[in-house]
């Protein structure tokens, strides 16, 4: 209407297939509109100026969350209802401006907010993967989820970010998706004595972290992602770890994303292949009769 069309002019257009109608009082000169131009359409149709993309839409644009089909989740400042079909709309009286920032052009919650806002109706595995793919991903700085939950009161999420992050338990927090992807393959090999997270002191005399480790067989398992290893010197810093272990009988084993995620069973045969290798070499009493 500010370009001069009225309601009537609208509803031709709309009519003769020259515009189409996304939400309500949302229109595309295109029949289709894209996930971004539902995003879009969702801000507009609740109000252009103060709503904000919150919750899973907004974990989807961090990185956080995996994409997934349903309704477009928006926040609105204050108290009240409203909304739209294909629009869930949240109220919020403790929005503000530092919950708030601009991606594309599109106003979005915080990640710091959004981990907050989907903790209040999610479970705890699921409020903890976020944590992990947000600081992996970058978008969440080491330890900013427990400054927002420190600087807050009366959200429904705090008491679970809390529970699921207790002061952003050191070291759980550095653990990436790729590490509990293979988690789930090393359970399912069932493999004796496996700890997580396990410190191990080489022939230097430097300590380092697994990310899993059988110690009675010194056998070291690393889930190799490439975010983390991107750089020369991550590579070689890597290799000299290795031979530091090396010295002192620890073998490191590394698998990659792409092999967890498209060959998960070759990754547990191989698992089970050097774990039999190096039970049968150090400790054959203690693994007789395991079967993996």
């Amino acid at each position: 209407m500010a370009c001069g069309l009225s309601r009537s002019g609208i509803a031709r257009r709309v009519s003769s297939a020259r515009l189409f109608r996304v939400l309500r009082s949302v229109y595309s000169p295109a029949p289709c509109v894209d996930e971004w131009g539902r995003r879009w359409a969702a801000v507009l149709a609740i109000d252009a100026d103060r709503a904000v993309l919150s919750h899973w839409s907004a974990g989807v644009i961090h990185r956080m969350l995996q994409p997934r089909i349903g309704p477009v989740h928006v926040t609105m400042p204050g108290s009240g209802r409203g909304g739209t079909a294909g629009v869930v709309v949240h109220r919020s009286r403790s929005l503000g401006p530092d919950d708030v920032v601009v991606v594309r052009g599109l106003r979005v919650t915080t990640p710091e907010r959004t981990v907050i806002d989907v903790a209040a109706r999610a479970d705890d595995d699921l409020v903890r993967r976020m944590i992990r793919e947000g600081e992996f991903q970058g978008a969440l700085r080491d330890g900013a989820v427990r400054d927002a939950v420190a600087g807050r009161s009366g959200h429904r999420g705090l008491a679970r970010v809390r529970r699921t992050d207790p002061a952003t338990v050191e070291g759980a927090l550095r653990q990436t998706p790729l590490e509990d992807e293979l988690d789930r393959l090393l359970i399912r090999a069932a493999v004796p004595g496996l700890v997580r997270q396990f410190q191990v002191t080489g022939a230097s005399g430097s300590v380092y972290r697994t990310d899993f480790a059988c110690p009675a067989i010194r056998l070291a398992i690393e889930a190799d992602g490439r975010s983390a290893h991107r750089r020369a010197s991550a590579f070689e810093t890597d290799r000299t770890r290795e031979a530091d272990l090396g010295a002192v009988g620890w073998q490191t084993i590394r698998f990659t994303r792409i092999q967890v995620s498209t060959t998960p069973g070759t990754v547990q045969r191989l698992i089970r292949d050097t774990v039999r290798a190096r039970a049968n070499q150090m400790q054959p009493a203690l693994w007789r009769g395991w079967t993996g």
